[in-house]
């Protein structure tokens, strides 16, 4: 399947990252269908960039773009549960 961003010339460069406009543009899905595919491991999670930003990696981005139906992501780690209850003395 084709690359969705071929033009590498200066005047069109690949960002390094896609901002969520970005992707519902080049995806054509709804921002509720990208979040619920993203909750179901169906989508690329995003990255977060440092406040309230986000954005999509161009290679995520691609794995989806060239396998839509069969594309599965990792299921994000855990983190421990730590127990807040008081020790005994």
């Amino acid at each position: 399947m084709p690359h969705f961003d071929q033009d590498d010339s200066p005047s069109h460069r690949r960002p390094a990252f896609y901002r969520i406009v970005d992707v519902l543009r080049i995806t054509a899905l709804s921002r509720a269908t990208l979040y619920r595919r993203i909750a179901d491991g169906k989508f690329p999670h995003p990255v977060h960039l440092g406040g309230r930003a986000c954005g999509w990696t161009p290679s995520s981005l691609q794995a989806w773009i060239d396998d839509p139906q069969g594309y599965t992501t990792e299921p994000p780690c855990q983190p421990r549960s730590h127990s807040l209850a008081r020790r005994p003395a």
